[in-house]
């Protein structure tokens, strides 16, 4: 073999090494670019669960032994179109009397028809009743667990979102807020 063979032949492997070697690249590049859309992808899914509404429904003390239905926005997006359905009607000690002309707190009309808007940050507090006589009147109706209250609503892009919460006052110790009260008058 002359000296020009072998060089052509050297070439030749060359070549074929910087072939396969520039497949190699493009191999890990493509997956380089995988990996990052997917990592794009959840740093938006990300962004976004953060910024969206999150519509609550809880039971609060607020002012000494009396006990509230707060419905808040703790989001950071605002919501619209929320609707709350409820799996017993929120009866106070006042409303569950026969011949009462109070209605229960979920016929309020923001219970009853919804909310139209809710702004990050943003609360509505309804009085419920005084925990002492809510605590025999969940007894009586039989509602030890609490009352579940589910809340629909949607992001300003439309995106819909749904939220269960179980509101029991039972689980709260009134005692604690009736002696503090008590201290405050002293």
């Amino acid at each position: 073999m002359d000296l020009a063979t072998i060089a052509q032949v050297v070439s030749a492997f060359g070549t074929v090494g910087l072939t396969v070697l520039f497949g190699f690249q493009l191999r890990v590049f493509y997956r380089q670019v995988l990996v990052n859309r997917d990592t794009l992808q959840e740093m938006r899914e990300t962004r976004t669960a953060h910024e969206r509404p999150h519509v609550l429904v809880t039971a609060e003390y607020r002012h000494g032994t009396l006990v509230e239905v707060v419905v808040s926005n703790i989001g950071r997006g605002a919501a619209e179109n929320i609707t709350f359905e409820f799996s017993a009607p929120i009866e106070s000690s006042v409303s569950y009397r026969r011949d009462s002309e109070v209605v229960p707190l979920s016929e309020l009309p923001h219970f009853r028809d919804g909310l139209n808007y809710l702004a990050p940050g943003a609360e509505i507090a309804t009085v419920w009743d005084s925990h002492a006589n809510l605590v025999p009147l969940l007894r009586d109706m039989e509602l030890q667990n609490g009352i579940t209250v589910t809340s629909r609503y949607a992001s300003l892009t439309g995106e819909p979102y749904e939220t269960l919460w179980t509101i029991n006052p039972l689980l709260m110790p009134g005692n604690l807020y009736a002696a503090e009260v008590g201290r405050a008058n002293e």
